[in-house]
């Protein structure tokens, strides 16, 4: 791969610490203005890489690494740099808490949907999936590196901050998480509602009755629905949902969904959207990841809510899968661009990527290191991304008309269904397309046992890793972070020279996957299996016969003593490592053939 983690990582830190210190003094440069979202993700980008990477942690002084140290320079020493930073923490839960309590603002992506309208003061305060998944992670990385830290501190002072700064992120995630659970939404409707039309047309890919069709979509559905109706939900949505004449989807809507009292927070419509759907389900995912059990960040209350989420995850996993896989031989996923029902119903690339994403997610719950996914889950998804790499103007010529560079700058406008009760309709602008797809891709890569697949993927993630790089701003203090999608696509006169902390951030997630992908062991591939297992009887075979031919008793000269122990290692390691295990059995095979080739000669000679 072209792309190299460690390297790219420690280059995005010393971009962000000579962009956003001043004179010492920590600011918000980004293009967005200062808010809670894109605060957290500038400090994502330096913390995240910490907590899933161990050799870039720079929480323990002692035991950082003299690159890490460099980088981090700006900062202080090996002794202040940590000390710095914990401020810096502190510094963003007092700015965006009242009165103690966490508060999530929407962020500077929000815009009216009326260019002539703004935003009013009421909705400033609204809180989305977006503001709390990001702070899942942000408090997630944040926790990891204050208790690891607070470990190493002996002063009072400074272990007392160190205390407080861990509560308040206790406070704030507690409240994210349950932000996430207010959020999630089952919407039901009739086959013949707008919604309804939409989801057949989209699934339907063969000349089949309507009847057969619908029938064959609920007999799928049905365990899903036996698992909604499991959770706690509105009174209003479990009649509907008994009604198995009926269709659902769910997921996530873009804020906590209204309640039947006035809360001025809980205003979203209680209809799942894609984008918060995946967003919601990006941030989950880290409450089960191996670096957040083994330093136990969450507590008792934060474990059951935990929970509590991961059966929405699963369900919705599995939803959006059997919908993108529905009717077995040819995927409706596979023919992009995706009909979303969860706003107007038009058709989207980004849609068609976020379904992917949810499938991707889906896939690496079933299916991990020890067990080879099947190449028919793989190979049609693989076949999705590469069509969308090429949609989305990355690998061909992006298509005129046809909103291909609108797709990446300004993005897509994504509705705020609901938000309309507090002043005019809202909508998040979303532009993350390139980062996600080079993250699907990346995660598709590392669960697939077929060294050709894996080889055009990990060749088409090359391609994605060379276009994100070439829209790195070249000019300002944010040199060297991102977006300048002009660079690419020359569609605009006057770039910003602000980074975008929001497209920054995404491509450091696709830095730690990379990173996971190259420390994750692959996928066991059958064919190397069998290769291996070949090559190794052929050699023990080879290496009986040997022994067999030469005298028993010590010899200070016996060339078998270097062949055992090789081929010993060549079988410990078959499973694990085949590769390497083919290596030195042809290792083994080629002193063998030497010494049958010495013994040959000396018989002619004689």
């Amino acid at each position: 791969m072209l792309i190299q983690p460690r390297r790219g990582l420690l280059k995005i830190w010393r971009s962000v610490l000579n962009c956003s210190l001043t004179n010492g003094s920590w600011g918000s440069p980004g293009r967005d203005g200062g808010n809670a979202i894109s605060d957290a993700e500038q400090l994502v980008c330096l913390l995240y890489p910490a907590l899933k990477i161990p050799v870039l942690n720079f929480s323990v002084p002692d035991d950082t690494e003299p690159d890490v140290l460099n980088t981090l320079s700006p900062l202080g020493d090996f002794a202040t740099a940590p000390t710095v930073l914990a401020g810096i923490v502190k510094d963003y839960l007092d700015r965006y808490s009242d009165e103690g309590r966490p508060v999530f603002p929407p962020g500077g992506r929000v815009c009216a949907l009326d260019p002539g309208a703004e935003p009013s003061p009421e909705q400033g305060q609204l809180e989305t999936v977006e503001a709390y998944s990001m702070s899942v992670t942000f408090a997630l990385s944040a926790l990891a590196f204050v208790k690891s830290f607070a470990k190493q501190v002996r002063g009072a002072e400074l272990a007392a901050r160190l205390r407080t700064t861990e509560a308040a992120l206790d406070r704030r995630l507690t409240r994210a998480m349950q932000g996430l659970l207010d959020s999630f939404a089952v919407d039901v409707f009739s086959e013949d509602s707008p919604k309804g039309v939409t989801l057949l047309r989209t699934i339907g890919q063969r000349r089949q009755s309507r009847d057969v069709l619908v029938d064959r979509l609920r007999t799928e559905l049905q365990p899903i629905r036996a698992g909604l109706r499991g959770l706690s939900l509105p009174e209003s949505v479990v009649p509907l949902l008994a009604d198995e004449e009926r269709l659902f989807q769910c997921g996530w809507a873009w804020g906590p969904v209204r309640s039947g009292d006035d809360d001025p927070v809980r205003v979203a419509e209680p209809v799942p959207a894609l984008y918060f759907t995946v967003t919601a389900m990006d941030g989950i995912v880290d409450f089960f990841s191996r670096q957040t059990l083994l330093l136990g960040l969450l507590s008792d209350d934060q474990q059951a809510l935990a929970h509590a989420l991961r059966l929405r995850w699963e369900l919705t996993q599995s939803y959006w899968t059997a919908v993108a896989r529905f009717g077995g031989d040819r995927w409706p996923l596979a023919d992009p661009p995706w009909r979303p029902t969860d706003h107007r119903g038009e058709e989207s690339d980004y849609a068609t990527l976020q379904v992917a994403s949810v499938v991707v997610h889906n896939l690496m719950r079933r299916h991990g290191a020890d067990d080879v996914t099947p190449l028919d889950d793989l190979t049609p998804l693989a076949e999705v991304l590469e069509e969308l790499a090429a949609r989305g103007g990355i690998t061909r010529r992006p298509r005129a008309h046809a909103g291909t560079v609108e797709l990446h700058d300004p993005g897509e406008l994504v509705p705020l269904p609901g938000s309309e009760r507090h002043g005019p309709a809202l909508g998040l602008l979303v532009s993350d397309y390139a980062p996600m797809l080079l993250k699907r891709i990346l995660q598709l890569a590392g669960l697939t046992p077929d060294l050709r697949q894996r080889d055009r993927l990990l060749s088409l993630a090359d391609e994605l890793v060379d276009h994100l790089w070439r829209r790195r701003l070249s000019a300002g203090p944010a040199t060297g972070l991102w977006d300048a999608p002009e660079a690419v696509y020359a569609h605009r006169d006057r770039p910003s020279t602000a980074p975008s902390w929001y497209v920054t951030e995404r491509v450091v997630e696709v830095l730690v996957v990379a990173a996971t992908t190259v420390n994750t062991p692959l996928a066991r591939s059958a064919l190397l299996t069998e290769i291996v297992e070949e090559l190794l009887r052929d050699a023990e075979q080879l290496y009986a016969q040997e022994v067999m031919r030469r005298p028993v008793g010590p010899s200070a000269t016996n060339p078998l003593d270097r062949v055992e122990p090789v081929l010993r290692r060549a079988r410990d390691i078959a499973d694990t490592r085949p590769s390497v295990a083919v290596a030195l059995a042809i290792e083994v095979l080629r002193e063998l053939d030497g010494l049958a080739l010495a013994r040959d000669r000396a018989t002619r000679g004689g």
